[in-house]
């Protein structure tokens, strides 16, 4: 049997060191290159055109909002009440904020009384929407048909309903 003696050099760990170096040499070179091919290309200079066209938006178009109610609304749909301190708010163009503040005056508590209905008979789960966007969908459907269209133009009068309520509060134990 041939005599088989262990190569010394197998059993050895080599030095990292070697490795380490090579790495870094191969980065600093990528770097240069780099930034060399950034230096080359200088940037576009950009002036801003100081004549840009401003829109001016006509005061009619421009939107407000007028509150439609401020109230604390109950809901007891799962038998235990709770009120929700609420405020709904409708934005329309301004050509149309004097026809619906006039509607919203003359006809007050009949709107809260339709919108205290929605608020009676909606899910609870639907006042803990972060965006309300059931209460909203509903509210807005009925200020929608309250106030309908411009009967020259035919677009709605509403633009959006908004609502702003806190988080409710249980009145009964």
């Amino acid at each position: 049997m041939p005599d088989e003696t262990p190569d010394p050099e197998v059993g050895k760990k080599k030095s990292p060191l070697k490795t380490i170096i090579l790495v870094v040499a191969i980065l600093l070179v990528e770097a240069g290159v780099f930034i060399g091919v950034m230096m080359m290309h200088d940037p576009q200079l950009v002036e801003a055109n100081p004549h840009a066209a401003v829109i001016e938006i006509p005061e009619d178009e421009k939107i407000v909002e007028l509150r439609v109610i401020d109230a604390r609304l109950p809901n007891n749909k799962i038998g235990v009440t709770y009120l929700y301190d609420t405020q709904v708010w409708v934005q329309v163009k301004n050509r149309y904020s004097e026809q619906v503040a006039d509607q919203l005056d003359r006809f007050h508590n009949e709107i809260k009384a339709e919108i205290t209905a929605i608020w009676r008979t909606s899910d609870p789960r639907h006042f803990q929407e972060p965006k309300l966007e059931n209460l909203t969908r509903k509210v807005n459907a009925l200020l929608d048909a309250r106030f309908g269209t411009d009967p020259q133009t035919g677009e709605t009068i509403l633009a959006k309903s908004v609502i702003v309520m806190q988080p409710g509060f249980r009145i009964d134990s």
